[in-house]
Formats: structure tokens, C-alpha cells, sequence
């Protein structure tokens, strides 16, 4: 017989999360176990278990407790075609390039400073990457001309 539920510590595991994750998620709203008829004790479904994951999995993406009740009301609405949902997106790609773009810019510097590294001759482009670019927050910005920059020079100072 295969078992269709479990306790709340066997959901958290199934699921990868804190057991005091699971409990948060609940009293979001985001779960809603059964309890048992005997012993009154929270049974936690399948379903349940795939809610946690999708929901800390959309936390690790930047989605907010908003955005992620959002998309499990539309999941259980069935309901695909939403303004708000579009919006929602939107933001979160415009969001997602700049980040992608940051990370680009980090792992440049990092390869930089790597290649210094190994010469003994170079200062930390990282600081530079992350702040000399004027990239504002969640905007992707252009380096200055004059800025030194981990694209244009493995080592913008020499280590004194």
C-alpha cells in the first residue's frame, strides 16, 4: 500500500525545506494539509510537497511572497491570461537581464583578477565591476569611457 500522505516532518524533507519553512508556508496560506480524523495531527499531500518546492524554488528566483501567492491562486483558478500576470513578468525579466548582466560583468572581473592573480600584478577589478559601472539598482548601466574596466584591462591598479 503506498502511503498518499505524511507529517509534516516527512513533507519538509520530501520537499527540501525547514520543517519551520513548511510551517511559514502554511500560515501563508500557500499550504493546506488535511488533518487526521483520529488524531487531529496536519497531513501534508503530494501536492502539498510540490507547492513547497515551487514556492522556496520562486524565492530563490527573486519572486516575492506576493508574486508566488499570485501564481498559486492563478494555478488553482486555472486561469492563464491575467494584466496582472503580464506585469508581474515583465518586471521580473526586465529584472532577470539585469542581474544577468551584473553576473557577466562579475565574472569578467573575477577571470580578470584570476589572470592578475597568477602575474602578481594586478588590484581587484571586482570592486569596480560592481561599482564603477553607476549601475543603478536592478538597472543595467554602461561603463564610462574613462572607468577601468575589467572588459578593457585585466589590472586597473597596480598593487602597492
Amino acid at each position: 500500500m503506498t502511503k498518499t500522505t505524511m507529517t509534516p516532518a516527512e513533507a519538509a524533507r520530501a520537499a527540501g525545506v525547514p520543517l519551520s519553512t513548511l510551517r511559514y508556508y502554511e500560515r501563508r496560506g500557500f499550504l493546506t494539509p488535511a488533518r487526521d480524523p483520529h488524531s487531529g495531527y496536519r497531513r501534508f499531500s503530494p501536492d502539498d510537497v510540490r507547492r513547497a518546492r515551487f514556492v522556496q524554488r520562486a524565492q530563490r528566483l527573486g519572486f516575492g511572497m506576493g508574486d508566488v501567492a499570485a501564481f498559486l491562486a492563478l494555478s488553482q483558478e486555472g486561469v492563464v491570461a491575467s494584466p496582472h500576470l503580464r506585469t508581474v513578468i515583465d518586471a521580473k525579466l526586465t529584472d532577470l537581464d539585469a542581474r544577468i548582466a551584473d553576473l557577466a560583468r562579475m565574472r569578467t572581473a573575477l577571470a580578470s583578477l584570476a589572470d592578475g592573480a597568477a602575474e602578481g600584478d594586478c588590484a581587484c577589478p571586482v570592486e569596480a565591476a560592481l561599482t564603477d559601472t553607476g549601475a543603478e539598482a536592478g538597472s543595467v548601466a554602461q561603463l564610462p569611457e574613462n572607468s577601468p574596466s575589467p572588459e578593457r584591462s585585466a589590472c586597473a591598479q597596480p598593487v602597492r
